[in-house]
């Protein structure tokens, strides 16, 4: 692999660790009140979450059809870069989730209002916890994908440095 290839993957997975962190603040800054405001600001962190996982897929395929692909050692950081698509995919479901126990301000169908009053209030403290339990684990998978992309930026250069080494003697 050249040292320009080494490069641009060391680079792509930086940006992308720097990305995963950047969502990580959004989502752990996130404020909202119940109903259509949650949805509002929640489902842009859903769709930048996805564009995330989407990136981490075109770097695998990137690793996979590159000449890193023969060097030794390149398993465990291919796997890592498997890993970190889990990892995101497990994002995007924690913020969908966040979404789905976001409660809904329409009428029930027995025509009865259940968000004014003491129920309403009830139903909205519940969602709250569990947005918050969604957020946190969105929040504690986006930390976890920033730390596998820059380990394994690490790794490529750790393995193809010593790839070269081993073919300059």
């Amino acid at each position: 692999m050249s040292e320009i290839d080494l490069h641009h993957h060391e680079r792509q997975l930086h940006r992308l660790a720097t990305e995963f962190e950047s969502l990580h603040v959004r989502v752990r800054d996130v404020s909202y009140t119940p109903g259509a405001d949650a949805l509002r600001r929640i489902g842009p962190l859903l769709l930048a979450a996805q564009d995330l996982t989407a990136t981490a897929l075109v770097r695998l395929n990137a690793l996979y059809g590159s000449t890193f692909a023969a060097v030794t050692g390149r398993r465990s950081s291919l796997e890592r870069l498997s890993s970190v698509l889990v990892t995101s995919s497990l994002v995007n479901n924690a913020l969908a989730l966040a979404l789905q126990a976001n409660p809904g301000e329409g009428e029930p169908l027995g025509g009865h209002r259940t968000h004014d009053g003491t129920a309403g209030a009830a139903r909205h403290g519940e969602a709250i916890l569990l947005i918050v339990g969604h957020l946190d684990e969105a929040a504690a998978q986006l930390d976890l994908s920033a730390t596998a992309c820059r380990h394994l930026a690490a790794d490529i250069v750790g393995n193809l440095t010593g790839a070269e080494s081993r073919q300059a003697n």
